[in-house]
């Protein structure tokens, strides 16, 4: 059976995804100007049976690459027909209510894991080279602390040690700094006020993980003035006017690595397309 994939709005990630896709479905573009790197753009009054959307805003908007606007996430009842599917990252509840409304299957690809551990991949490789543009000296021989010890910080304590760092990790688990010490890192327990603005101290670079407010008052005191902070999490760990360098550095991948992004979307999508097909008794 052909497979027709419109693709809405987003930015470079979503092109990648579609061209890897054409390989297999016929895949088609909306939002994205002259931008398609070849690939056909939506003809007004197709139907299609799968939608891919971005990262869709809380009001239901979908930001469009070509104009630099938005559209209403309500479009895809426009573009799909009967028991089509749509893929999103993070689907609010107006997207939620379209999909209940319309009988679209609704997927929600950020929420698989292979998909998250890919991309923390990208996103370690991406602070890497922030922290190789930013540091006065080489990361061979730098103190680098990483702030948490999840899929990201994991990867990226890992990426920063196998360059020749000094790897420290911070965290509140006692199974996590656990971890961290087996993995060969020095462990800091975060409630240890003490230890933590020791390390604070000493850190040339610090890439935080963690999104909740943790580099504040006394422990922002502690970071060096020459230090630089690459903020990965979606909340920052900074309040006030910090006094040292802080570069933020959310969705990376998309900013760094485009195409190995969106080929970890398309491969997740093939993934949940297999899965559904099984499900559905190979139909």
């Amino acid at each position: 059976m052909n497979i027709n994939i419109v693709f809405i709005g987003g930015d470079a990630r979503m092109i990648y995804a579609a061209k890897a896709l054409s390989e297999r479905y016929g895949c088609f573009l909306y939002g994205f100007g002259e931008s398609g790197c070849g690939l056909p753009s939506h003809a007004p009054g197709a139907k299609y049976d799968i939608a891919v959307l971005p990262v869709v805003a809380g009001n239901g908007e979908i930001k469009l690459m070509s104009s630099g606007n938005s559209a209403d996430c309500g479009i895809i009842a426009e573009m799909l027909g009967t028991g089509a599917a749509v893929f999103a990252g993070r689907a609010p509840e107006m997207l939620k209510s379209v999909c209940a409304e319309h009988r679209f299957s609704l997927y929600d690809y950020l929420e698989r894991e292979e998909l998250a551990v890919l991309n923390a991949q990208a996103t370690a490789e991406g602070a890497v080279g922030i922290a190789v543009n930013e540091l006065p000296g080489t990361v061979r021989g730098s103190s680098a602390l990483v702030l948490g010890f999840g899929r990201i910080a994991k990867l990226t304590a890992r990426c920063f040690a196998a360059l020749g760092a000094d790897v420290t990790v911070a965290a509140r688990k006692k199974a996590d700094l656990a971890w961290a010490e087996a993995c060969s890192y020095k462990p800091v327990d975060i409630t240890d006020a003490s230890a933590f603005s020791a390390a604070l101290g000493t850190a040339d670079v610090i890439l935080n993980t963690v999104p909740a407010p943790i580099l504040s008052g006394p422990a922002a005191a502690a970071v060096r003035p020459d230090a630089a902070l690459i903020e990965l999490a979606s909340v920052p760990c900074t309040g006030g006017e910090p006094q040292f360098r802080v570069i933020p550095a959310g969705g990376l991948p998309g900013k760094t690595a485009p195409r190995t992004a969106g080929n970890i979307i398309a491969k997740t999508i093939e993934t949940i397309l297999t899965e559904r097909s099984i499900e559905n008794g190979g139909a």
